[in-house]
């Protein structure tokens, strides 16, 4: 008779541990399904057009830290602003020195900013990279950070992060663009 409760408490445990396994695979499923879906805890808005201004030192490491962030919100489900609009409208800025003053953290610059790409959010981006060192084993190790900011067009601020990242590769080149990389993927982790 003892034996025949153990085996009916296990037999009961075992059904709780896997219905309680199976509603959580659900609602993982149902979190992961759909990049494109809204989380509640979402930092960037889902609607509307996704900004990018991103200013550093060198213009290789700006063009890399660009597009690895517009691939980073592309693949979250997000929509950018369409290229030759950015242009245009960056350049409008600079001869404003609205962009400038943006990038200083400026939210009255960063308003007219938003009103120029008729965006819902826009994503400030700091890229700093130092010199890549060449070590003993005749690879390159090297630093990279990335300031990265959210503004919405009506000035709330969505969310604010530094990364930083260190890299070992074959090239100078190579390491620096991997921090780069490494740096903005780690930062826009936050943005979602």
């Amino acid at each position: 008779m003892n034996v025949s409760r153990k085996v009916i408490a296990v037999v009961l445990l075992l059904c709780v541990v896997f219905a309680g396994s199976a509603e959580a695979a659900k609602a993982k499923k149902k979190r992961t399904s759909s990049p494109a879906a809204s989380a509640p805890d979402s930092v960037l808005p889902k609607r509307g057009d996704i900004a990018i201004v991103v200013e550093g030192d060198d213009e290789q490491h700006v063009s890399v830290a660009e597009t690895k962030i517009i691939d980073s919100l592309v693949n979250h489900g997000y929509r950018v602003v369409d290229e030759k609009k950015m242009r245009a409208a960056r350049a409008a800025a600079v001869r404003a020195q609205a962009y400038r003053l943006a990038m200083q953290g400026n939210y009255n610059a960063i308003f007219k900013l938003n009103a120029s790409y008729s965006v819902a959010a826009t994503v400030l981006a700091r890229v700093q990279a130092g010199q890549a060192v060449q070590n003993q084993f005749g690879l390159f190790t090297g630093t990279a950070s990335v300031t990265l900011l959210a503004v919405t067009s009506n000035g709330t601020k969505l969310g604010g992060k530094t990364a930083n990242a260190k890299e070992v590769a074959f090239t100078e080149y190579e390491t620096l663009m991997k921090c780069i990389e490494s740096a903005v993927e780690e930062g826009m982790k936050q943005m979602y």
